[in-house]
Formats: C-alpha cells, structure tokens, sequence
C-alpha cells in the first residue's frame, strides 16, 4: 500500500478554489501538507476495475497556502486484487479562475516520488479468502521515484456516489481473557468497518494477531485477520484500505501475566474501538415504532443490518466472507433500503456497474462488478428492477434512460432461452453458476422442482410488466406492446405449465409459489385465484404453523402479497414467534443483524454469515402496512402517496416518519386518532376506497375516527 507525493505551488489563492482531481484503481486517501482531506473513507466507489475506474473530486481549498504545497496520496489495491491491477492513481490540480472555467496545473507523471508505508494485504481478496491488512510499524518512508502505469484500456468518468463516512464508534463492552491466553473483544453488536487499538512498546519485530467474529464461536473461512508488527515502541493500529464486519475481536500475541491467585491477566492493549463506515446512518432515515416491542425489534435489526450492507456504491449480501453486489440480494432488499433512505447515489454507482459488466449477447452475471458466483434470473434480473423501484420511490427516471437500451437487451438474452413459452435453464459461464428459484429457505420448504421454473417465470412477468412501463416512459411504444404481448402470453403458459387443480397449487405449492401467482394474476379467473389464496393460507396455518415459510427470493414477495391483500395480522402472527424459523428466533439467539440462513446455529448444520441481505425485505411491511405509507405509481417518489393502516390485532399505537423528495411524511396512530404530516408540495389519500377516504393536502392533520 505505497504512498505518492508531488508539490505544486500557488503564487496565490484563486478566487473560486483549489481542486484535487484523483483517480485510482484501488483505493486512497489524499494528504494536503499532512492533513487528510475530506471525511470520506475507502474512496472510490467500486467499479467494474477492468473497465473503469473513477474520478474523485476533492475541494482543497481549504488546505492550501500562498507558495510550495504538498499533495500525498496513500492508494491501496483493494479490488483490484481480484483484477489484476496495481495500486495507481492519477491526480490532477486545478485552479478556479472563473466559475465556469478550470485550469490544470499538474498531471501525475515520473516527477512524483513513492514510499512504502508498512501496510501490505494478507490475504488475495476472493470470497472467503478476503483476508486483512498486515502493519509493520518497523517500516519508515524511503521516497523514489514512482513509477508510471499504463492504463489506457479503462474508461474514466466522475464518481456519483457520494462516499463512505464514518458514521459511530463503538468501545468494547468486555474484554475476556481465553483459556488459550488470547483476549476477546465484545463490542456488543456486529458492525461493518475498522478495529483500531494502541499498544505499549514491544519487543522489536513482536506479531499481535487481531480475528474478527461475527459471533463468538466463528471459526475460519468465516473469520478474517489483521497482524500489527512493533517496532519496539509504542504504537498504534487502525484499518486503511479494507474492511471487516464483527461483533468480536481476538486478540494473540499480546503480552500477558497471570495477577498473584490467578486474577484477571494484564494485557497490553490500549484504547480499542471499533470505527464503523457506511454510505448511511443507522441514526437517521425513516424511523418505526409501535406498542408491540418484539415488532419493534425486528424492525430496528433490519434496519441497522442493511446500514452495515451499504457502502461503496453498492448493496453487499455480506460485508466479509464473499462482499459481492448480488442482484438477487439487491432485488430482496431493495424496496426496504429505498424506504429508509435517499441512496439514488448508490444505485447510480451500483447500476452502473452493470451496465459494464452486461456482455454483447446480453448476457448478465449474477453480480456487479462481476465475478463468478451462483444465482438465477432473480440476481441477474436486478438491471431491471433497480431502475423501476428508483423512479417509483423517488420519482427520478435517470436509471431508465440511462440503462434502458441494457434492460432490453438482456430480455433478449431472456427470450433466446425460452422454449414452449417458458424461460428455461441457461448454460453455466464462466462468469456464473446456477439457475436457482428461492435460496436459504427453511428445511422443510422444497425450493427444488416445479418451483423454480415457476418462480422464474413469475418473476420474468413482473420484469416484463416494470418493461412495459420503462418503455412507454421513453417514449418506446412498440417495446411497450412486444412486453405487454410476451406478459400476456407468459401469464398463460405459467398457468398451464405449472398449475395442479386437484390441489389449487402452482408448482411444489410452497408459500412463494403460490403468492408470486396470485401477485402476477396467473389464475385466469377469481374462482381459481380464490381457491389458490384459501390453499395458500392453509397451507400457512397447517403445514407451516404460522411461521416463516420462505426465503431470500419468497421474504420480499411474501412481504408484498400480505401487504396487497391486507394481511397484517397473519404477518404479524408469523413475526412474533419466537422459535425456529423467525426473526425472533435471531434475537433470542443473541443477533444484532440478521443471518444469512435460518438455520444458523442450529446442530448439524453449516454455519454462515451472522450479518447478510438475505431476509430484510420484510422491512417494507412496517411501513407500508402497520404505518400504511404507499408509493403511488402515477406520481412516484412520493409527489402523491397513500395513507392507509392495517390494523394490527395487539398494536395500540404506532409513529412512523418516511424521508422523500418533498420531506418528512409522519403519521403517529392513537387508538382511533390519526396525526398525519403531509409535506409541501405533495398530496395524499387516507384509507383510499374506503368510506372514510378522504384527500389530504400538505400541512399536518389531527384526524378523529
């Protein structure tokens, strides 16, 4: 992880400010004589390395005098690990002369010296091999002259992702000394970001190791190390360029003496903190609370689980064993991040990153940047719903304009593998594997089979219908009619391809199967729909006894047909109990964040990641069912909005608060009176085809039922 410098010089300061260009194909840190710049941590956002990189703007205004300057820039490879790329970075001055003109002033070349910093990566960045970063304290700057990369090859534009800051720190809430002679860090809950500690002087050359843990008994591949090498005097480890997600750190190495009877060991470790990074505050966004504390709960687990899924410019399934943007995750959870808070930031990033990675055929990995991974057309599927929820939550139409021509073309791709109307299977790649319907569903859910053709295929014509809608908003009518037609005809061939009358079920008849059907109006008549929702919901009450039956593809879709068909009190049944499988069960386990498996912890089987994306799309549930707080999709992003509660038996108040373009909405519920803030410039409908409905302008509203 080498350091670059250079120095410029200003006979003056000029009027409209001093500006750092920089780009890197890794990350970095930028240094104006010796102060860092800016609060942004592990810039830039990641990219699709082999193709672009991006530049990061810095005004150093601020950080700059009248004669010689300093600009030093400490770049780590990070991703480009995976790519093959070195640590490089350009950087260019410029000067504002005018407001609407930019003078250069120095462009990186071999006038610029590099040092090594004593930082070095241990591991080679794959999923579950991601490893951690190696300080030796030992290392002093030797400056030479740097060299120059060719990099000719990749395409540079401007960063829209706005950065990682650091949003809390935590101290440990016990140290524990270990039988081994280790000592063990509790921060009282997983967090994705950067350990920092201090040590007293050590022998010259000493190795403390520090393994991160989401919970106490991870073992490796699913833990990740850091090693700090002394100097011989006091010292100080913190995180540069990488990242860990952990509750709990081990610490070997550190010098320790048994107390006279065998009391609590001495060990040299000084003012440990756990620095935590995200693209957004837990702290803030849209806020839920009601009566009932278990709900609350979940609420508050989901909503603090995907602020330590969002950095980057991107939504990861896990911050540590494999970091990758899995599409099928970001469809799961997308709807729930959009509620919580303005991150258009990091979907242009994130979408971006597609965009690159989608080859000439249209075909799509599984992930953005790509790699090689498992998933389905519900991850690679992510191209289009990105785009569709973006502009329903906040009323902006960039993605779709910007990725349309993409989205058509893997539809193409799509349509070259279906036979007899029916998407079928598609070739593993080199880029991916698999061809799954549901993932991480309870053991006694058959994800296999019939479903996952079916669950394909219903989400092939929910892509079909946000098409339909995309196209006629850039003005493409024959697309529009080609994806309304093929929808119509989908919807057909499910039905005959997967529906058993004898039953009232599609597919293997589980949970999702059957809700994704009715959501999609796959039963040609109400007497069919009725008879498949009457099988489905004793199926719930029977087969399953009231719990979660449904995993990280069915959590969402569940999510949407309970909140569609008003089904708040058998969601909330399912949430509140308290053994496996559920969201409870988490908690009484001890979770902070939700896991990547139900069955995590559970004897005799595989143990996973204890912080994932895997079940929080029940989060839009609180909002838009129990609070009653709807997107309306003929004026998105909240320009008009419904307000319409369900109630919920057990729940005798609620408040809730939704950030959107306009500003706040908030509604609390008291017994039967409704306070509701509508903000300016938007409109709202309460209890919409019901007797009670009413229009409610902007302004705040104490409404008595």
């Amino acid at each position: 992880m080498p350091m670059v410098r250079n120095n410029f010089y200003l006979k003056s300061l000029p009027q409209y400010g001093v500006f750092l260009e920089v780009t890197s194909l890794g990350y970095h840190e930028v240094y104006i004589n010796g102060t860092k710049v800016g609060d942004c941590v592990l810039q830039p956002a990641v990219s699709q390395l082999d193709k672009r990189a991006f530049t990061v703007y810095y005004d150093i205004s601020s950080y700059v005098h009248k004669g010689k300057n300093e600009v030093m820039i400490w770049v780590g490879q990070g991703w480009g690990r995976i790519y093959g790329t070195p640590a490089v970075v350009m950087a260019e001055v410029v000067l504002g002369t005018l407001p609407d003109m930019l003078l250069s002033a120095e462009w990186t070349d071999s006038t610029w010296e590099a040092s090594p910093s004593g930082y070095s990566y241990t591991d080679n960045w794959q999923p579950m091999h991601f490893g951690g970063e190696r300080y030796d304290s030992r290392v002093q700057p030797e400056w030479r002259p740097a060299s120059v990369y060719n990099a000719s090859d990749i395409k540079v534009s401007e960063q829209q992702f706005e950065g990682n800051y650091i949003v809390d720190t935590l101290l440990p809430i016990s140290e524990m000394p270990q039988p081994d002679g280790s000592l063990l860090l509790d921060f009282g809950r997983v967090a994705t970001g950067w350990f920092q500690a201090s040590f007293p002087p050590l022998p010259v050359g000493h190795e403390i190791t520090m393994e991160y843990l989401d919970h106490v008994d991870a073992k490796p591949p699913f833990t990740e190390t850091d090693i700090y090498i002394s100097s011989g005097d006091s010292g100080h480890f913190t995180n540069r360029f990488h990242m860990h997600a952990f509750r709990y750190v081990r610490l070997r190495g550190l010098n320790s003496q048994l107390a006279p009877q065998g009391r609590r060991p001495q060990f040299s470790i000084l003012n440990s903190q756990l620095i935590q990074i995200s693209a957004v505050d837990p702290k803030e966004g849209a806020t839920f609370e009601c009566s009932d504390p278990r709900l609350n709960d979940i609420h508050d687990m989901v909503k603090y689980t995907i602020s330590c899924l969002t950095f980057s410019g991107y939504m990861v399934d896990c911050p540590h064993i494999e970091r990758m943007g899995y599409g099928g995750d970001g469809n799961s959870s997308t709807n729930t991040l959009q509620t919580l808070w303005d991150v258009r930031d990091t979907y242009k990033n994130w979408m971006q990153a597609w965009s690159d990675a989608i080859d000439s055929t249209g075909d799509l990995p599984y992930v953005a940047p790509a790699f090689r991974t498992g998933g389905g057309p519900y991850w690679s599927g992510f191209i289009i719903k990105a785009p569709w929820r973006t502009y329903l939550n906040y009323g902006d139409n960039y993605l779709i304009y910007r990725h349309y021509d993409k989205m058509v073309r893997w539809l193409d791709f799509v349509e070259r593998h279906c036979e007899d109307g029916i998407l079928r299977p598609w070739p593993d790649t080199e880029r991916r594997s698999w061809f799954l319907g549901d993932w991480a569903v309870p053991e006694e859910v058959d994800k296999g089979g019939e479903s996952v053709l079916h669950v394909n295929n219903c989400f092939l014509a929910e892509c079909l219908a946000d098409m339909e809608q995309m196209a006629t908003i850039t003005h493409h009518p024959d697309d529009a009619q080609r994806f309304a037609a093929w929808r119509e005809r989908l919807v057909k061939d499910i039905h005959r391809h997967f529906y058993h009358p004898e039953t009232h079920t599609y597919a293997n008849g589980t949970v999702l199967d059957q809700c994704y059907a009715l959501l999609q109006g796959i039963p040609p008549d109400s007497a069919t729909a009725q008879a498949v929702k009457e099988q489905l919901l004793k199926d719930i009450h029977g087969r399953y006894h009231d719990h979660i039956a449904v995993g990280l593809v069915g959590v969402p879709i569940f999510t949407e047909w309970c909140i569609r068909e008003r089904q708040a009190n058998l969601m909330a049944t399912i949430l509140r109990q308290e053994d496996y499988p559920g969201y409870l069960n988490m908690i009484n386990q001890g979770a902070t964040t939700t896991w990547e498996s139900w069955d995590c912890g559970r004897p005799g089987k595989e143990d996973r990641s204890r912080v994932h994306n895997c079940y929080n799309g029940i989060g839009l549930w609180f909002y838009q069912a129990v609070a009653g707080i709807r997107p309306d999709p003929k004026h998105p992003g909240y320009k008009h909005f419904f307000i319409d509660p369900q109630q919920v038996k057990g729940i005798d108040w609620v408040k809730c608060t939704k950030p959107t373009p306009y500003g706040t909405i908030s509604i609390e519920i008291q017994n039967s009176q409704f306070t509701i803030t509508v903000p300016a410039g938007t409109t709202a409908t309460l209890f919409p085809g019901t007797p009670n409905q009413r229009e409610l302008p902007s302004g705040t509203h104490i409404i008595e039922l």
